[in-house]
C-alpha cells in the first residue's frame, strides 16, 4: 500500500510517497502518539495548550519517520491540510496494527453448532 501525502512547503505543493508498511520504529513512535493522546484526553480539567503543543510535535515526528525524512517535522506542520492529517492517521492506525488492509488476517474462531 503506498502511502501519500501532499504538502505545502514554501508556497509549493510537494507529493511525498512511501510504499512500505510500517516497521517497528514507525511502531513505536505511533505508540508515543497514542499514549500521549490517551493521557491529554483523559485528564478531569482537559487538555492544556502544553498538551496540543505535544501532540503536534510528536505528529510530526511520526510523519517524518513514516515518510522516511523526506521532509522536516516544522515542514509538516506548517504545510500539513486536512486531508493530510486522515492520511497522517490512517498511518498512525496502520502502525498500531489497525485497518490495515494488506496484513494477514487471523483465522476467526470457530462457532459451535451444539445445543
Amino acid at each position: 500500500m503506498a502511502y501519500e501525502i501532499e504538502l505545502d512547503v514554501g508556497g509549493e505543493k510537494k507529493k511525498f510517497v512511501r510504499n512500505e508498511p510500517p516497521m517497528l520504529r514507525e511502531m513505536t513512535k505511533a505508540l508515543i502518539v497514542q499514549q500521549q493522546q490517551l493521557k491529554m484526553y483523559s485528564k478531569d480539567d482537559g487538555p492544556t495548550e502544553d498538551d496540543f503543543n505535544k501532540n503536534e510535535k510528536n505528529l510530526a515526528n511520526f510523519a517524518v519517520s513514516f515518510w522516511k525524512n523526506q521532509f522536516k517535522a516544522d515542514q509538516f506542520i506548517a504545510g500539513c491540510d486536512k486531508n493530510n492529517m486522515d492520511i497522517l492517521n490512517s498511518a498512525i492506525a496502520d502502525s498500531l496494527g489497525g485497518g490495515n488492509e494488506d496484513s494477514p488476517k487471523k483465522s476467526q474462531p470457530k462457532t459451535s453448532t451444539k445445543q
